[in-house]
This record gives structure tokens, sequence and C-alpha cells, in this order.
């Protein structure tokens, strides 16, 4: 699996690359995050399937990135999120 460098100058958009995560990847992604002054107040949610069977309370990540938030007067100007599949 290849890693991707978020110790380069944060861009708008960071996200991984990974499939399957595990915890020391998530640690590492959100430290990463928070090296910059957009990750380390960002707000963080979690993004659900569409289409999902409403009794499935488990769920895989997909991805986690860090996006401009686009809501007007939002208290962060980024968000972490999580997309789960």
């Amino acid at each position: 699996m290849k890693r991707i460098d978020l110790s380069s100058p944060t861009d708008k958009q960071l996200k991984t690359g990974y499939l399957h995560y595990n915890t020391s990847m998530v640690v590492q992604l959100l430290q990463n995050f928070c090296k910059s002054p957009e990750g380390a107040n960002a707000g963080v949610m979690l993004v659900l399937p569409d289409g999902r069977n409403p009794m499935q309370k488990e769920f895989n990540i997909k991805e986690i990135k860090l996006v401009e938030n686009k809501l007007i007067n939002a208290a962060e100007k980024y968000r972490c999120v999580i997309l789960v599949e």
C-alpha cells in the first residue's frame, strides 16, 4: 500500500488513498491534518452512504479528507470529512 506524504505544504484538499484503515493509519492521518492551522481547527463530519440499509450499524471508512466548509457564517473554515461505506 503506497502512503501519501501529508507533511508537504497543506493543500485545500488533503486526502488519503487507503482502502483499508487501521487505528495507526487514522491517528497518523489526523496528526498530519493537525500540523496545519486549517486541519487543526477543522470540524469533523461523518458522511453515510446513500441508499444504505437502515438496519446497518457498522461501516468501513472509505475516505478521510479535509475540505473547505461551504456553509455561510460557519465557525470553522474547513471540515474533516469521513466517508464511510
